[in-house]
């Protein structure tokens, strides 16, 4: 053999394995990229179920702040406060002061306020 038929006898054996190793090189490549962005995919699926989660339990305050808002502006609500808070009576009604046998005859018994959590979870009984 010559020196020439050598060198394309090796250069013939390089090719395939040269070409063996890039398709190597990329399949890995790709096969790396996959499974980060799979990793990634599922990262975000998780961080989006903990948002929506979130999210229905704000909507759930949302409606009951709504609710406590509309009681609020309510006639009922200010005609309670009327009575309670203020003593006052409709026309031709009379008002009547109930007081405990402790309490001295001559002073009217205060009002008993919530000690403990918000003023509305005594409205409400939460």
């Amino acid at each position: 053999m010559s020196e020439g038929e050598d060198a394309k006898d090796v250069l013939g054996r390089s090719v395939p394995r040269i070409i063996l190793v890039a398709a190597a090189v990329v399949a890995g490549y790709l096969l790396f990229t996959t499974v980060a962005t799979a990793l990634k995919s599922h990262g975000l699926a998780q961080n989006e179920a903990s948002v929506r989660k979130q999210i229905a339990d704000l909507d759930r305050q949302h409606d009951e702040l709504v609710s406590i808002r509309e009681y609020l502006s309510s006639d009922e609500y200010i005609e309670s406060v009327a009575r309670r808070v203020l003593g006052l009576v409709k026309p031709g009604e009379t008002r009547v002061l109930v007081t405990s046998p402790e309490a001295d005859a001559g002073t009217p018994a205060a009002a008993p306020t919530p000690t403990d959590g918000a003023w509305w979870e005594s409205l409400f009984g939460q």
